[in-house]
């Protein structure tokens, strides 16, 4: 789990880094110029103004910190424009001008930005990929779909849009449905808890319904959960589903001729702080002729467990950045292995990331998209 430095000083940090980015960028609003002689009033006003946008933004993980968070990318995008056109100087510094209007048009492209991210959160899409393998499947084809990081409650999805849901999965027409962590987490109220606990339920497929934990399902960081782990694993048990933490199972798909697949689940990287099997203990004898369909939430140690046999890793956690630029920090920094979408990691093992089929904290998003995952594995023949 994240530690507390983690989950509360680098949140409160930032947000001391936004309000002097806004501070600074308020004193050139267009209306305090002509207060410039009365010092009270010039740094005064910008102070209250910033006091309210403090104060919406109050929660580490409410939509106002979102918002103010965006206001201020505008603004030091902005800023940079400004000492870019006054090193050019002449028309270019007057046309900026005009259009900056003194940081006016900042306010103007927050709103459209609330408004794209908004609607791009709650826009579900189903993402296809197809893969193939040299080794035998079930009937030649293996339909897999993924569902990541739902996070019902305050995000993009909650037990109001389950009927959506149940019909775009049901239309896919999946022999495995895999669910690779944080379907539930600390915001998650007890009727969305047992209203996905029931659609999970009301799912029959050939192949089974698999579940690998993420960093939320179990923990709380910020709010007790409304549910505890028994009583996840007791729901779980009635709808079908089968947790794999650490654990590999072969599937049989009843109607089909072939060979079994093997499915994979570890258990996650922050729960266990990285003290947990590696993938040679998990599948000890290397890589064999099953297909080895490889759960894990957070998309890390991909090469090694492709070089223990992994054929196809699906995974979720990063929610393709979700808010940008949190994606680009986690590439800088390498956080994760694969942020969005398909890589090929060697030339028999392919890893997915989804963007989650919710968002995390609030119905808004920048950067990935708000999916269900379906891949096509094909054997060649």
């Amino acid at each position: 789990m994240y530690d507390r430095f983690i989950q509360f000083v680098i949140p409160r940090i930032g947000q001391g880094l936004i309000a002097l980015v806004l501070y600074l960028n308020f004193l050139a609003l267009p209306f305090l110029q002509p207060l410039a002689g009365q010092p009270v009033l010039f740094f005064g006003l910008p102070l209250v103004l910033l006091t309210a946008l403090v104060w919406l933004a109050r929660d580490p993980l409410g939509v106002g910190l979102a918002a103010a968070a965006q206001l201020c990318g505008v603004y030091a995008a902005g800023d940079l424009v400004t000492l870019l056109a006054h090193a050019l100087d002449g028309p270019v510094w007057q046309v900026w001008r005009l259009v900056w209007q003194g940081g006016l048009l900042a306010w103007a492209v927050t709103v459209v930005l609330l408004l794209w991210g908004w609607r791009k959160a709650v826009r579900l899409c189903t993402t296809c990929y197809t893969v193939s393998t040299k080794k035998p499947l079930p009937g030649g084809r293996l339909r897999v779909v993924q569902l990541s990081d739902l996070h019902p409650g305050t995000g993009a999805m909650n037990h109001t849009r389950i009927p959506e849901l149940e019909e775009r999965v049901a239309a896919l027409h999946p022999d495995v449905l895999v669910l690779t962590g944080d379907i539930f987490d600390e915001y998650t109220s007890r009727q969305d808890f047992e209203a996905f606990c029931a659609l999970f339920g009301r799912w029959d497929l050939p192949g089974g319904k698999w579940f690998v934990p993420g960093n939320h399902d179990l923990f709380h960081y910020w709010h007790t959960p409304s549910y505890t782990r028994a009583e996840l694993e007791e729901r779980f048990a009635a709808a079908g589903v089968t947790i794999l933490e650490d654990d590999s199972r072969l599937l049989s798909l009843p109607d089909r001729q072939g060979a079994p697949v093997r499915i994979t689940g570890r258990r996650d990287w922050l729960d266990t702080k990285g003290r947990r099997l590696a993938p040679a203990e998990l599948q000890p004898g290397g890589p064999d002729g099953v297909f080895t369909l490889w759960l894990d939430h957070e998309p890390r140690e991909l090469r090694d467990a492709a070089d223990a046999g992994a054929d196809l890793i699906l995974s979720g956690h990063t929610h393709g950045g979700q808010i940008w630029p949190a994606g680009l920090v986690a590439r800088l920094f390498r956080y994760n292995e694969v942020n969005y979408g398909r890589k090929r990691i060697t030339p028999t093992c392919t890893a997915v990331v989804s963007g989650g089929t919710g968002t995390w904290g609030y119905k808004l998003r920048t950067a990935g998209r708000t999916e269900i995952v379906c891949v096509d594995v094909t054997q060649e023949m």
